[in-house]
Order: structure tokens, then C-alpha cells, then sequence
């Protein structure tokens, strides 16, 4: 790893930096050239990234993704028509910023290294909102189109204690322009105020947007036109993120054909990622894992057994609240973030569910590969650091999974 690399990994030891000011110090010498679309919300982000990214790369644009976390490797949070950045084009503009660096944060960096490498390469940017959305490093960006997936209890010490409050952060990417959201009840009144405060036009789906399961991976849509999809992501819950990409697509004037067609292709790994006996899913809040839960009624096995690993600051006892019925195996992710083996234990029993416990993720999957009978299926959740680890580990056991990542 050269110096800049460094430099940037480096950065994860000063955490989390509410605020603005450095980023907009750091984008002042990089306008941005191309278009812009702003996804936020708690659950769903990721797929409708993917979605909207693939269907407008369909359509002949070269559209670039900025997402995170990343599951192997740090080039994969940024990626143009679906190729990740270089080493070297992150090492060029990590130089550039260190440079500049008056205290930024890993993920500022990370945002700033994402506009800057777009300029001149794409026409449309997908840009994730990493946490809540008004004080979050992507929040320097003037969209066309804002998307708000959904909105659920999640970095309450950041971001409040309510619904409402976490409403209230979230929309505050939304600017003007076209507004997107699946949101209901309190968080749907929350958007709608801003929306009407910044004169953007909102489109609801569930209102302007409908759609239904035709079977586990087809849906029928219906927005301005009427659109029958397949999907290759698992899960019924993809509804309302497909309803969303087909409703800025027909924003933007894209053709039906790209639509359909991009929301075939487009994949995200560990979203109810199937391989062998082994599910991947990277659900890291309370709402995730109940979508997770409900998920796995599309398949078929005998006994369930749960690996399960989390991040300290997450809402762990809501989470082993909503696991479906199975055998648990707690497990640490190993990084400073993450929860141990024995507190998720300790958490689990107290809520009334047996557990077993593993340190390591690579001994939690060969102790639930071993008890695993032929039918059996193995769920790994509880986060998207977790989900990243266990794909590692069962690649090179062999494991053959649907996306080349």
C-alpha cells in the first residue's frame, strides 16, 4: 500500500464529523460537470443505486455510482458503468486531498476522491447518502433527483431519537427539483413539507407509483406507462426500490427498453445473495432484518441456521428481536466498530433466544457448515461489514457466488 493509501485508510481513526465546511472547503476547486441524482433513506439505498445506475447505462449514458460500505475492497464504493476506480486514479486524488486535509474525515475523503474522479467521465452521478442526509459529506451536491427509500429507527445519536427527527435529517438532502420516496405515514409528511418548501415536485410511491409481485422476481409496475420486470435481487421488499428507479428513469425521458433491461442486469451482492446452502444478507438495523425475515419465505429449506455479527452501535437487541427462527451463532466482525461474540450472546439469551458463540466468522461458518444438514439453510446478517467478511471466506472455500465481485 503506497503513502496516499495510507494516508487515506489512516483517516478512519478520527470517526465521525458532523458538519459541512470541510467538504465544501475541499469541492471549491472542482465544480462538477455532470448530473446528479441523490439517494438517502435508511433501507434500500444500495439496490436503488444499482437500479437507476444500470438502467441509465442502458439508455447510453456513462453513469457513474458512488455507494457505501464496500463489501472486499475499497474501489468497489466507486464505480463508472459498473468498473471500479483504479488504484491508481485513488492513490492520484487521495495525494490531491492530502494536500488539502484540514481534519477531514475517511468518508469525506472517500465522497470528495468520488466527485472529483466523475469530472469529465460521466454524464450522471449516483451519489448514496452514508448517514442521514443533512450534514452528510454527499449533502454538496445540487441534484436533479432526490430519492428518500424509506424511513426507520437507525444512528439515533446522530441523527434523533424519532421517526420524525430522523425524517427531518434525512430530507434535508432534497433541494428542489423531482423528489422520489416509498415513505409513509410520519416520514412521508416530513418530505412532503420539505418538498413543498423547496418547490420540488414529489412523486410517492404507493400514490403516483404502484406496484405488485407477479412472482419472487417479477413485478408489475405501474407509473406513467405500465412495466412488467424481472429482477435477479431476491426479496419482495425490492418492489418499492424497482418503483422508485422506474419512476426517475421516466424523469429523466429514458426509454422503456433500458428501463426493463436495467433493472434485469442490474445486481448488488449480500442483498439475499444465495450460494450453495449459504444466504448473504447485509440487513444492519431493526427494519432490515424484519425485510430480511419476510425475504426468506422465497425459499425452501428444512432447519435455519443464523450467523449473526453487528456493529456496536447498532440497535442489537431490536435486531435478535425480528431474527426468524433458527439456530444462532454470534460472531465478531473483528474491527473496533463491531460488537463481540459474547455481548451478542449475552444480548440473545437476555432476550430469550439460545445462542452459540464463535469469535472468528470463519469458525462461526465451519461450525454451522458442519451442523448443517443437506436441506439446511444458512442465513449470515446483521451487517454489511459481516456480509463482506463471510463472501471472502466462503470464496476461497470454494463457494461460487452469482456476481463476479
Amino acid at each position: 500500500m503506497n503513502e496516499e493509501l495510507r494516508w487515506l485508510e489512516g483517516l478512519k481513526s478520527r470517526g465521525i464529523k458532523i458538519g459541512l465546511e470541510r467538504m465544501k472547503s475541499l469541492m471549491e476547486d472542482f465544480p462538477l460537470d455532470y448530473r446528479v441524482i441523490h439517494v438517502g433513506g435508511t433501507n434500500g439505498k444500495g439496490s436503488v443505486c444499482q437500479f437507476i445506475g444500470k438502467i441509465l447505462q442502458e439508455e447510453g449514458y456513462n453513469a457513474g455510482i458512488y455507494s457505501s460500505p464496500h463489501l472486499e475492497r475499497l474501489n468497489e464504493r466507486i464505480t463508472i458503468n459498473g468498473e471500479e476506480i483504479s488504484n491508481s486514479s485513488l492513490s492520484k486524488i487521495a495525494g490531491m486531498l492530502m494536500k488539502k486535509d484540514e481534519g477531514m474525515t475517511f468518508f469525506e475523503a472517500m465522497t470528495a476522491i468520488a466527485l472529483i474522479y466523475f469530472r469529465g467521465k460521466v454524464d450522471f452521478a449516483v451519489i448514496e447518502v452514508g448517514m442521514g442526509g443533512r450534514y452528510d459529506a454527499t449533502n454538496v451536491v445540487e441534484a436533479e433527483i432526490t430519492a428518500i427509500t424509506n424511513v426507520s429507527m437507525e444512528h439515533e445519536q446522530y441523527l434523533g431519537e424519532s421517526i420524525k427527527k430522523i425524517a427531518e435529517e434525512k430530507a434535508g438532502i432534497i433541494k428542489g427539483g423531482d423528489v422520489v420516496t416509498a415513505c409513509s405515514g410520519e416520514s412521508l409528511e416530513v418530505i412532503e413539507k420539505k418538498a413543498k418548501e423547496c418547490n420540488a415536485k414529489l412523486h410517492v410511491v404507493g400514490k403516483d407509483i404502484t406496484w405488485k409481485r407477479i412472482a419472487p422476481k417479477k413485478f408489475l409496475v405501474k407509473s406513467k406507462e405500465e412495466y412488467e420486470l424481472e429482477t435477479q435481487l431476491s426479496g419482495i421488499f425490492q418492489g418499492y426500490n424497482i418503483a422508485m428507479s422506474v419512476r426517475m428513469a421516466e424523469l429523466l425521458g429514458v426509454k422503456r427498453e433500458s428501463i426493463v433491461n436495467g433493472i434485469r442486469k442490474a445486481f448488488l451482492p449480500a442483498r439475499m445473495e444465495k450460494a450453495g446452502k449459504f444466504l448473504i444478507d447485509g440487513a444492519h438495523n431493526p427494519a432490515g432484518i424484519k425485510a430480511m425475515q419476510n425475504g426468506l419465505k422465497d425459499f425452501r429449506y428444512d432447519d435455519l441456521f443464523i450467523i449473526f455479527g453487528a456493529m456496536k452501535d447498532k440497535n442489537i437487541e431490536s435486531m435478535i428481536k425480528f431474527l426468524p427462527e433458527g439456530k444462532i451463532i454470534a460472531t465478531s466482525i473483528g474491527s473496533e466498530r463491531a460488537a463481540d461474540a459474547d455481548t451478542i450472546s449475552s444480548i440473545a439469551k437476555k432476550a430469550g433466544r439460545e445462542c452459540m458463540k464463535e469469535k472468528e466468522v470463519s469458525s462461526a461458518i465451519k461450525k454451522a457448515a458442519e451442523m448443517a444438514g443437506e436441506n439446511d439453510l444458512i442465513c449470515i446478517t446483521g451487517s454489511l461489514y459481516l456480509a463482506g467478511r463471510a463472501r471472502k471466506i466462503l470464496k476461497e472455500m470454494g463457494i461460487r457466488f452469482p456476481s463476479p465481485l
